[in-house]
C-alpha cells in the first residue's frame, strides 16, 4: 500500500503538537512561578479529597485566629479600663482617709472629687471597641450606664433621691438635713441606700448590661468567657462609694454625720478595690487563654501547611528542567513548521 503524505498533513500534525506543547509549557511556567501543581485535580487524583480537607481545616483555623485577635483587642481594652477605674478609686480612697484625719476638711471639695470619680466610672464602663460595648455583657450594642447627673434626672438619681427623702423627709442639701445624726445616716447607708446597689436594683435603675457575659470559641475544642459585665459586684460597690459622697448633701450635714459618710465610703471603696483586683486577675486569665489558643492554632496551621505542601508542591529543579525542555521542544516545532511551510513543488520543477 502506498500512503500519501502532503505538506498540509505534516503542517497540521506539527500544529497539533505545538498546541500540546504550549499547553504543557503554560502549566510548567505556572508551577515554576508558584511552586505548586498547576492542575491539582489532574496532578493529585484521588488525593485531592485529602487536600481539600486540609484546606478547609486551615480556613477554620485562620477564622478562629482572626476572631481571637478581635477578642484580644477587647480584653486589652477591658484591662486598661479596669486599671483606670482602680487607679481613680485608689486615689479617692486616699482622699477619704486623709479627709477623716484632717481637721476642717472641705466637704464641698470631697463631694467634687466623688462626683468626678462617678462620672469617670460611668464613662469608662461605657467604653466601646469597634462599636461593641465591652462591659455590656451580651447586650453589646447599648452603653451599660446612663449619665447619673443628666437633666432630666436619670433613673438612678431619682432612686437615690426617693430613698433619701423616704428616710429623712427632706431632700439632699436641704437645711433640715443638718439634724440627721451619725446613727441615722449609718442606718440609711447600710439599709435603703445599700439596697439601691443590689444586683436587682442595679439592673433596674443603673445598668442595661446583662449579667451573662460574652463567650467565644477560641479553638477547635474550647469555648471561653471573654468579657466582663458592668454588673460585677466590685463595680457596683465603687459606684456606691462615689454616690454616697457625691449626692447625699454632705455639705449641709452635721460633722458627725459627714464623718460617718466618709468612714462608710472608705470601707466600701476598700472592699471594692479588693474585688476589682480579683476581677482584673480574671481578665488576665482570659487573655492568657486566648494567647495560648492562638499559639496552638498557629502550630496547627503550620502543620497543615506542611501537609498541604507535601501534596501540592512541585520539585523546583524538576519543574525548571521540564520547562527548559518544553521551551526547546516548542522552538524546534516552530522551526520544523516553518521549513515544511516553505516546501513547494515548484522549487523542484
Amino acid at each position: 500500500m502506498v500512503s500519501i503524505t502532503s505538506t498540509q498533513t505534516l503542517t497540521n500534525a506539527l500544529r497539533r503538537s505545538v498546541l500540546d506543547v504550549q499547553t504543557q509549557l503554560s502549566k510548567a511556567q505556572a508551577e515554576v512561578s508558584t511552586g505548586r501543581i498547576a492542575d491539582l485535580g489532574l496532578g493529585l487524583g484521588a488525593a485531592i479529597q485529602r487536600d481539600y480537607a486540609y484546606g478547609f481545616r486551615s480556613d477554620d483555623l485562620a477564622a478562629l485566629t482572626a476572631s481571637n485577635n478581635v477578642v484580644s483587642t477587647r480584653l486589652s481594652a477591658t484591662d486598661t479600663a479596669l486599671s483606670s477605674i482602680a487607679s481613680t478609686a485608689q486615689n479617692f480612697l486616699e482622699t477619704l482617709i486623709s479627709a477623716q484625719s484632717a481637721a476642717g476638711s472641705d466637704p464641698g471639695a470631697i463631694r467634687g472629687y466623688a462626683e468626678t470619680g462617678l462620672k469617670s466610672l460611668i464613662s469608662t464602663l461605657d467604653t466601646s471597641v469597634d462599636g461593641v460595648q465591652i462591659f455590656g455583657g451580651v447586650n453589646t450594642d447599648v452603653a451599660p450606664l446612663s449619665d447619673y447627673f443628666s437633666d432630666p434626672p436619670s433613673t438612678a438619681k431619682q432612686a437615690v433621691d426617693q430613698a433619701f427623702f423616704g428616710a429623712f423627709g427632706v431632700a439632699q442639701g436641704d437645711a433640715g438635713a443638718a439634724s440627721i445624726t451619725d446613727q441615722q445616716i449609718q442606718t440609711f447607708l447600710s439599709g435603703p441606700f445599700a439596697d439601691l446597689f443590689s444586683s436587682t436594683s442595679w439592673s433596674s435603675d443603673w445598668s442595661s448590661a446583662t449579667d451573662e457575659t460574652t463567650k467565644n470559641r477560641i479553638s477547635l475544642s474550647q469555648t471561653s468567657e471573654t468579657s466582663v459585665s458592668a454588673n460585677e459586684a466590685a463595680l457596683r460597690k465603687i459606684a456606691q462609694a462615689y454616690t454616697m459622697v457625691a449626692d447625699l448633701g454632705v455639705e449641709t450635714m452635721s460633722s458627725s454625720a459627714y464623718r460617718q459618710i466618709l468612714e462608710t465610703a472608705s470601707v466600701a471603696m476598700s472592699d471594692a478595690i479588693s474585688g476589682l483586683t480579683t476581677l482584673r486577675a480574671k481578665v488576665g486569665v482570659m487573655q492568657k487563654g486566648v494567647s495560648d489558643a492562638n499559639e496552638s492554632l498557629s502550630a496547627q496551621r503550620d502543620m497543615i501547611a506542611t501537609q498541604i505542601g507535601s501534596l501540592e508542591n512541585v520539585d523546583p529543579f524538576e519543574a525548571s528542567t521540564r520547562l527548559n525542555n518544553l521551551t526547546t521542544q516548542l522552538e524546534t516545532s516552530y522551526t520544523l513548521t516553518g521549513k515544511i511551510q516553505q516546501l513547494t513543488l515548484s522549487k523542484y520543477i
